[in-house]
């Protein structure tokens, strides 16, 4: 699904209507259609808000087919002078039907105590400035009538900005809004998720593959994901799907090392080893089973370079950070990994690297230079702060604000990001990608490193990285959303072991 703001907006616009020539009055009646499937029907009385714009065109499209319905439509209309085109038009049919419309500021208090439900079009996405005067007092009116009603917003809730998603001085409070082409990129502001209610997206009588090339911000959903599925062969073996070298683990954090090790096993890599330290794991706590070890002697690393650079370059991916620390020991195997650039049959190693890994590039970034086209790197907002030097507020949790940031920083350095969170973004510094599973309830311990374990068989089953971090993202908030419906707290564990069964959900047109 692609991301849009306002000017991504005009442009599909202009390019539906001057490239594939469909008339925008077409796109507008193609619009109150595809609005239609998501109104509640079995209501009686309906209130339909127009504005002057396309977005009251759009209302009286709307109002028009309640009516074709059989329903009890009233339209209040925000002024029937310098209309829009399009807006004009079906205003004009609205009258000629004889359909009740009214615009008495007066007359609205019974106008929203008569209806069942609401359906506003006042402004679309293209508002900049804030709202005062009528359309203050309409919108007021709205929100003060909601109660027991369902309000509906045609592409997005009047009074919110399109682009950032900030409300400009009041907004409508939708329970539904059903937007066209794109997820705007407003809806991306959680800070005033409130206002947006449950997001629809719809089609407006056009493929939105004709304007991939115009837009290149995409929210992640189950339909992008299968796309780049790729089918398991009959014959394949275990040496078809990724040897993966993981450096993970430590006295104090044995936990991230079998967390990494098993949810790399689980989401289908082909061998897995993991590299740790020799006193990492005690009696009661062990890596996945179906995991090599490899120990490093941590008195005299040195012992352990040759049983390493052995692993290394036979190994298709290496995953360096959950859990290593931040010790001299550890960067200097972190060192010793990243000398390693192409595998014994001349493939490139592909890493991944997470927690201290990205720690320990952050105080050398001589580093940078070692893992340039070839890494995924998998920080959380301090992490990536520490890596990039943009401050935290430059890179809040409002992942909006980091687009620019985050595709400069993964230009300069040859990489791919994931930066986690909610919303979490991924890009290549040409393409973002933002995620559109994942809950608060899956915010514990852990996390991140069963995420890191996913990517990386992923990495060694013939995914590229970015579609690595893509895939990997989804599936890991896919299996919590779903675990949400029976559960209220969702641990790594409970993800690990459902790895299997949503993948087989996901990608079982490819089986």
């Amino acid at each position: 699904m692609l991301i849009g703001n306002n000017e991504t907006t005009k442009l599909i616009d202009n390019y539906a209507i001057n490239d594939l020539g469909i008339p925008s009055i077409v796109l507008m009646e193609n619009a109150s259609i595809s609005f239609m499937k998501h109104i509640d029907m079995s209501v009686k009385n309906y209130l339909v808000i127009c504005g002057k714009g396309n977005n009251g065109g759009d209302g009286y499209a709307i109002a028009r087919h309640l009516h074709s319905a059989g329903k009890n439509v009233n339209i209040f209309s925000l002024g029937n002078e310098n209309l829009s085109k399009d807006c004009q038009v079906n205003y004009d049919i609205c009258k000629n039907l004889n359909m009740k419309i009214f615009s008495d500021i007066k007359k609205l208090d019974s106008l929203l105590l008569e209806c069942d439900a609401i359906i506003e079009g006042i402004f679309g996405t293209g508002l900049n400035s804030n709202i005062e005067g009528i359309y203050k007092t309409v919108i007021e009116k709205i929100n003060d009538y909601s109660h027991n009603r369902t309000i509906y917003s045609i592409d997005i809730p009047s009074g919110i900005d399109g682009n950032s998603g900030e409300v400009l001085g009041t907004a409508v409070k939708a329970d539904k809004t059903v937007s066209f082409v794109t997820y705007k990129k407003a809806f991306l502001n959680i800070a005033n998720k409130e206002f947006f209610g449950e997001i629809f997206i719809e089609d407006i009588g056009f493929n939105t593959k004709n304007v991939y090339n115009l837009v290149n911000e995409y929210y992640l959903t189950e339909e992008l994901i299968k796309e780049k599925i790729i089918s398991r062969k009959e014959e394949a073996h275990k040496g078809d799907f990724g040897k993966v070298l993981i450096f993970a683990g430590s006295r104090e954090f044995s936990g991230a090392a079998a967390i990494v090790s098993e949810a790399c096993v689980r989401a289908g890599a082909g061998l897995v080893t993991l590299m740790t330290y020799d006193n990492t794991f005690s009696g009661n706590i062990s890596s996945s089973p179906e995991s090599m070890i490899l120990e490093i002697e941590n008195k005299n690393i040195e012992n352990s370079f040759k049983k390493i650079e052995d692993m290394a370059i036979n190994s298709d991916v290496i995953t360096i950070g959950p859990g290593i620390g931040k010790s001299e020991n550890s960067l200097q195997i972190m060192k010793k990994l990243l000398q390693y650039k192409k595998n014994t049959k001349g493939k490139t190693i592909k890493l991944v690297i997470d927690a201290d890994g990205l720690n320990l590039l952050s105080e050398n970034p001589e580093l940078f230079k070692e893992i340039e086209n070839r890494a995924v790197l998998t920080p959380h907002t301090m992490e990536f702060s520490r890596l990039s030097g943009f401050s935290l507020e430059e890179i809040s949790e409002d992942k909006r604000k980091s687009f620019n940031k985050c595709k400069k920083f993964a230009t300069e350095h040859g990489v791919v990001l994931l930066l986690k969170g909610k919303n979490t973004l991924i890009t290549d510094g040409i393409n973002v990608y933002i995620n559109s599973t994942g809950n608060s309830h899956m915010a514990n311990g852990g996390m991140g490193d069963g995420l890191t374990g996913i990517i990386s068989s992923l990495a060694g089953q013939h995914y590229s990285l970015l579609e690595s971090a893509k895939i990997g993202a989804f599936l890991h908030g896919y299996i919590g959303d779903a675990l949400l419906e029976e559960q209220y707290i969702i641990n790594i564990s409970h993800i690990v072991e459902n790895i299997p069964k949503y993948m087989k959900k996901i990608f079982k047109n490819k089986i």
